[in-house]
């Protein structure tokens, strides 16, 4: 397997589960240490895992009941008495069994929603080891004093090209991505590739989005209502859950999908 042929989602669960016999799972070691691509997309699929048996033990697993609990012992004994067909407590019995159905139905519905948006929001994020963000040493003030239509900032061509090449992105397709600061010059971030990434223009948590946000941060941050250190660290740390958290809502509000201020890559 060549580094440049990357495992499938399906192999690599294969590879989570331990279904992959000998030879394939040893071709698939050696390319997870080669290709951190895939290392990534492994370790989503662990984590989006470890999640989903999480959400069952706290949300499924107390509905159902311990095999020797009340309900148990309450199931049990009406399975003991010889109800004649539509009698009141054999209904009670096939509504409540609907119900506990229901419920789960209810719960693989909920998990496999957050299944599903976990890669979407991965995919939407920097990497933190390469674009772990970077600041300029700013005050406040001096932030709120930059006049942003005189600050415009556009990304080298050479430095672009060397932030695709760490992203494993070798030739990038004109206008798919935007070049961007995780950290933007207009909240003190610094021209530092720490603090460049390639952000996508499809996708639900888009470049649109997060420039609403960064427009919003500093709105806070220039009226008092928002610490520029706290504002410089929600962003970098996850500017999907400073969006959710500033905008409350969980998805991005249809108006900034039209936004746009930064130019995209050509």
């Amino acid at each position: 397997m060549s580094s440049d042929t990357h495992i499938s989602d399906e192999e690599l669960t294969s590879d989570l589960n331990g279904e992959l016999v000998n030879a394939r799972a040893a071709v698939v070691a050696a390319h997870l240490r080669n290709c951190w691509q895939c290392r990534g997309r492994r370790r989503q699929l662990e984590d989006a895992a470890t999640e989903f048996l999480r959400l069952q033990r706290e949300s499924f697993d107390p509905l159902i009941g311990p095999p020797t609990g009340p309900e148990a012992r309450l199931k049990a004994a009406l399975s003991d008495l010889h109800l004649p067909n539509g009698s009141l407590l054999r209904s009670r019995r096939l509504v409540t069994v609907a119900a506990l159905s229901m419920a789960a139905i209810g719960f693989v519905i909920f998990a496999a929603l957050r299944l599903a948006e976990r890669p979407a929001m991965a995919a939407a994020l920097p990497n933190s080891r390469l674009t772990p963000g970077a600041t300029r040493l700013i005050e406040r003030e001096q932030v709120c004093a930059i006049d942003l239509s005189m600050d415009v900032r556009e990304i080298p061509v050479e430095i672009a090209l060397q932030v695709f090449q760490e992203y494993g992105i070798r030739k990038p397709r004109p206008r798919a991505y935007e070049v961007d600061y995780l950290i933007t010059p207009a909240l003190g971030g610094a021209d530092d590739i720490r603090n460049l990434w390639p952000q996508p223009y499809t996708g639900v948590w888009t470049a649109q989005i997060k420039d609403a946000l960064e427009d919003h941060l500093r709105t806070l941050v220039c009226s008092g209502q928002l610490d520029l250190a706290t504002a410089q660290e929600e962003i970098a740390t996850n500017w999907i859950t400073a969006y959710r958290k500033y905008f409350r809502t969980q998805r991005p509000l249809p108006a900034h999908a039209l936004f746009l201020k930064d130019r995209p890559w050509e």
